[in-house]
């Protein structure tokens, strides 16, 4: 009786357990643009190393402000769905060395850690999430990164806040928040 418990016990687990599909990360924009959700189960991995051109130290200067850039890749998981993508902590000090912003002893799960989300769909850029400080007044978007020569030494950032409802609630005089990163402008970063 106890041998056959133990099979039945294995015959049921085998039965429910689910093999993890392993899916190309650059096929996330196709899940997204579908708007059925991923499956479950599923490794949006890094197998083509798209992602590894991007992980290291950037400097650029825009508009009288330093932008130093620190990409890491890692590995999330989410329930049943694990990825590889890209996070930014950032570091950025005006022309006389004043620090302005600095992310770079927060935890991964910070809303102010910029965290990757899709390729766009020629591979040629990749899109993070960003949620700066005052989010709720407009300091929130989507950042666009590419490299933008063979050796993958530089790189253009840019920034499109999404489009929100402010309130006077949450921010007085419906004043919208200084933006982290310049609006619809490049950042030019070079690799260190």
């Amino acid at each position: 009786m106890k041998k056959i418990f133990i099979l039945g016990f294995i015959i049921l687990s085998t039965i429910s357990c689910r093999a993890q599909t392993i899916v190309p990360v650059e096929k996330m924009g196709d899940y997204i643009d579908a708007g059925n959700g991923i499956p479950d189960n599923t490794y949006l991995k890094d197998v083509n190393n798209l992602l590894t051109k991007y992980v290291g130290t950037w400097k650029g200067n825009y508009q009288g402000k330093d932008y130093t850039l620190y990409i890491s890749k890692t590995t999330s998981k989410y329930e049943t769905i694990t990825r590889d993508r890209l996070l930014i902590r950032y570091l950025i000090t005006s022309s006389n060395g004043s620090v302005l912003e600095n992310t770079q002893s927060i935890p991964d799960n910070s809303p102010y850690i910029i965290s990757g989300s899709y390729f766009n769909k020629d591979l040629t850029s990749y899109a993070l999430d960003f949620a700066g400080k005052n989010s709720q007044c407009g300091n929130l978007g989507t950042v666009f990164i590419r490299t933008k020569n063979a050796a993958n030494t530089l790189m253009s950032l840019g920034f499109e806040p999404d489009r929100i409802m402010i309130s006077e609630e949450t921010c007085p005089g419906f004043k919208l928040a200084e933006l982290t990163f310049p609006r619809n402008n490049s950042i030019m970063l070079t690799k260190q």
